[in-house]
């Protein structure tokens, strides 16, 4: 039997200006990994946040440049990690948006099918 497996790259903005719908962030993002762990449990998932103070990404690593950027999670399958991890988001000092840094923001999604 063939099974769909889905990658989802979420890229959140932790930024000041933020900060008053983080919770609802939290509530949404942990709900969405919760179905995932019951009724999708070969799918991937990976967390980007920009705006904050730190800075934690391998491209910065790298070639440098992408500061205030941390990768909370590589993409990997959902566990319940994932789901503390959520419960609380870091509070960035930087602001975050894409258009004041000029970043362009890519949300990954695909489908491959699994045999089980």
């Amino acid at each position: 039997m063939a099974r769909n497996k889905e990658a989802v790259v979420l890229v959140l903005d932790v930024g000041p200006s933020m900060h008053s719908v983080l919770p609802e962030i939290e509530k949404v993002c942990s709900l969405m990994i919760q179905k995932k762990l019951v009724f999708s449990k070969y799918d991937e998932v990976g967390f980007v946040l920009f705006g904050t103070a730190d800075t934690k990404n391998e491209l910065t690593e790298e070639v440098g440049g992408y500061e205030h950027v941390t990768v909370l999670r590589n993409i990997k399958v959902v566990d319940e990690d994932l789901v503390d991890a959520l419960q609380n988001l870091p509070r960035g000092s930087v602001p975050g948006d894409c258009i004041l840094y000029n970043y362009w923001v890519v949300i990954v999604r695909t489908s491959t099918a699994v045999n089980t």
